[in-house]
Formats: C-alpha cells, sequence, structure tokens
C-alpha cells in the first residue's frame, strides 16, 4: 500500500514540529490549532501509521486548509522510533534546521515550544543539539501519574545516567528540539523503534560529543485516549535499552 501524504507545496521555513500520532482522533484538531497559535514561524507535520480511528484521514482534511499543516499517514509500517526518524528526514530535505517532537495527547503543552526553540540558541553561547523538556529537573514536574510509572521513569533515568553513560535526568522525556545538522555526527545505524527510541537518540549524540540541555516543563498526563505503552511495548523497549548497554561497554 502506498502512504497519503498532504499537499507538496510546503512555505520555506526553519522549525518543523512533529506529532507521531496512533489514534488520536479526538485530540488532533485542537493539538494543530494550539500548535500553529504558539508562533507563526511554526509548521507542523503529523505523522500518523494509518490510525483505525481515522486521526491520519482527518488531519488531512484539515492540511487542504492549512499550508502550514503537513500530513503523512505511514502505511505498512509502524512504531515511534522510525516515525520520529521519518520526520527528521522530511525536515532536512525541506531545508528546516530545526525539529521540535511532541506528543499529541496533550501531555506536552504547546505553549512551550518558543521556550525549546530559545535554548537551542542561548542569547551569548553556544548552540545546543538537544533540549529536552524535562520533568526531573528543577521546577518540572509531572500531573496525573500513578506510582508505579514515576518508579519507572526513576528507574529509566538512573539506568540512562549510570549504564548508559548519559547525563540527563529525564531521558525518556518526549518533548525536544533537535538540531538536524547534528544527524550528520551520529551512529546511523539501526535505532530502537520503541519507546527506547528516546534514550538511543540521546546516547548517540552524547557520544558524537552533542551539547544536550534540559529546560523545566510540566508533564500533564493524558485526558483523552489511551497511552501506547502496553506490557508488550515495556517488555521490547527494555531489550532494546539492554542492547544499547552491550554497546556502551563492549562496542
Amino acid at each position: 500500500m502506498s502512504d497519503l501524504h498532504s499537499r507538496d507545496d510546503w512555505p520555506a521555513g526553519r522549525v518543523l514540529v512533529q506529532a507521531a500520532t496512533y489514534n488520536e482522533r479526538d485530540n488532533i484538531a485542537p493539538l494543530i490549532e494550539a500548535v500553529l497559535a504558539a508562533s507563526p514561524d511554526l509548521q507542523l507535520l503529523v505523522i500518523d501509521d494509518d490510525s483505525p480511528d481515522g486521526t491520519g484521514r482527518f488531519a488531512l482534511d484539515l492540511a487542504d486548509r492549512e499550508p502550514r499543516l503537513h500530513v503523512l499517514i505511514r502505511r505498512g509500517r509502524r512504531g515511534l522510533g522510525s516515525a520520529i526518524l521519518e520526520g527528521f528526514r522530511i525536515a532536512k530535505r525541506r531545508g528546516f534546521e530545526v525539529s521540535v517532537n511532541m506528543d499529541a495527547d496533550f501531555s506536552h503543552d504547546p505553549a512551550d515550544i518558543p521556550r525549546l526553540l530559545a535554548a537551542v540558541h542561548p542569547a551569548g553561547g553556544h548552540p545546543v543539539d538537544v533540549v529536552i523538556g524535562s520533568r526531573r529537573v528543577p521546577g518540572g514536574r509531572t500531573v496525573g501519574w500513578p506510582l508505579s510509572r514515576h518508579v519507572a521513569s526513576c528507574l529509566v533515568g538512573w539506568f540512562t545516567r549510570w549504564v548508559l553513560g548519559v547525563p540527563v535526568l529525564d531521558p525518556s522525556g518526549g518533548f525536544r528540539a533537535i538540531r538536524l545538522d547534528v544527524l550528520g555526527r551520529i551512529d546511523d545505524r539501526p535505532f530502537a523503534e520503541g519507546y527506547a527510541f528516546q534514550e538511543d537518540f540521546l546516547w548517540r549524540v552524547h557520544r558524537a560529543g552533542g551539547r544536550i540541555f534540559e529546560i523545566p516543563i510540566t508533564f500533564t498526563d493524558r485526558k483523552r485516549g489511551s497511552s501506547k505503552a502496553d506490557f508488550a511495548e515495556t517488555c521490547r523497549s527494555i531489550g532494546e535499552l539492554m542492547q544499547i548497554a552491550r554497546r556502551t561497554w563492549w562496542g
């Protein structure tokens, strides 16, 4: 099956926000509105894995009326990591300099996007390769999580810092601004395809000497829809993290 996508005549731009979606029909229209309202300089790419609830097709209809909205419906493949990487490649090919990744369920506040972008090019400082909207640095917090998710997040953070050697407090945070030229400096072997992609990407940036910075955000657990992080996905992510650990210590 061929992919479906919105029109090809994109405006020129510097920053492309991307949101990977699967069954986010209730969230997608308000998300699009909020992201594009955050700054007139932003464009948004929705990468949908052919959601059964019609998320991608609904976004395609909206893109017909909004030149800053772009949609790719991927057919025959699925996964958060591969969707993010595909978004990076599209952004680079289209001439964008920065990609902002975010969830589509409003756990990340689109109003924080300008803060992430300001941290990429701090006044009087060196550019940063990855800026993470962090729940773990001072001023960051999480609203609405059960204790089990706090514990899991802390364990992943500990593992990433002390086993993988990446000095980040919130490595699983998916709200990020990435300078796209860092892609040419990192290891291009196949990435983790599930949620462990987030740690895998930071691990490669750190090993390539890239600069990573965290700014505080408030993460609010989704109010509509359901999480995609089921037991099978959790087990796959643990296995992928173990593979990264093996490469860290034994090459």
